[in-house]
């Protein structure tokens, strides 16, 4: 054999080689958040067989899971929890997929997350827990479902007793009626000191005095910035 003969067999060996060499953890890792962005089931299926780690996380430390939860496509979230993904897997705030299941009103995705162990509520720091989530997105279904499965939000859920006590320490409790984005519809249960009415304010008692024009039964909406006391006891 001449020596460029012998050069020409020595470099497509290397080719072979580096074709045939295992994937690097790193490119494994970023293979798997690719198809994760895309919710691709059967390309997840195929990299975590060949070693890609389900509980990767990409540049903004978002673990696989919740990638594939803003997917939209609850294959993906299946396939990822199959090959061992941990479901309480969070951002650096705390968000998980349940959270963005929860946003998105993915029930599919939910109930796959809570069948495999989720936790309906952690807290996350910029939305609450996933029943807070939805019921703020007035995802009623999705809200149920989270309850069905035990949760119970952070005191400030469809059902819970607050308080707007912000007359140094008078005010009233209420029940939660009703959630917006940034809103809770109250319906007054008890009047907390005010005997002589506390002042009217535009934002925490719909401007109406409390214990005068605002007592048990009136309803209204204030902000969240409004809320003195969360999941009080009855």
């Amino acid at each position: 054999m001449s020596f460029q003969a012998g050069l020409r067999s020595c470099g497509a060996v290397a080719v072979l080689l580096l074709a045939v060499a295992p994937a690097s953890a790193a490119d494994l890792s970023g293979r798997l958040l690719a198809a994760a962005s895309g919710g691709d089931a059967a390309q997840l299926a195929a990299l975590l067989r060949g070693g890609a780690d389900a509980n990767a996380r990409d540049a903004s430390a978002r673990p696989a899971l919740l990638v594939a939860a803003t997917s939209g496509r609850p294959e993906g979230v299946r396939a990822l929890l199959r090959g061992g993904a941990a479901p309480d897997a969070s951002d650096r705030g705390g968000w998980t997929a349940l959270h963005e299941a929860a946003r998105s009103g993915d029930l599919a995705s939910a109930r796959l997350l809570l069948d495999a162990g989720a936790t309906p509520d952690l807290r996350a720091r910029s939305g609450g827990t996933p029943l807070d989530v939805a019921e703020r997105g007035g995802r009623r279904e999705l809200a149920a479902l989270l309850r069905a499965h035990g949760a119970r939000g952070s005191g400030k859920s469809i059902g819970d007793t607050v308080c707007v006590r912000r007359w140094r320490g008078d005010g009233f409790c209420a029940e939660v009626a009703g959630v917006d984005a940034t809103r809770f519809r109250l319906r007054v249960t008890e009047v907390v000191g005010c005997g002589g009415g506390c002042a009217a304010d535009t934002a925490c008692s719909a401007g109406r005095s409390v214990g005068l024009e605002l007592a048990s039964g009136a309803e209204l909406w204030v902000p969240a910035s409004c809320l003195t006391h969360t999941g009080v006891a009855r």
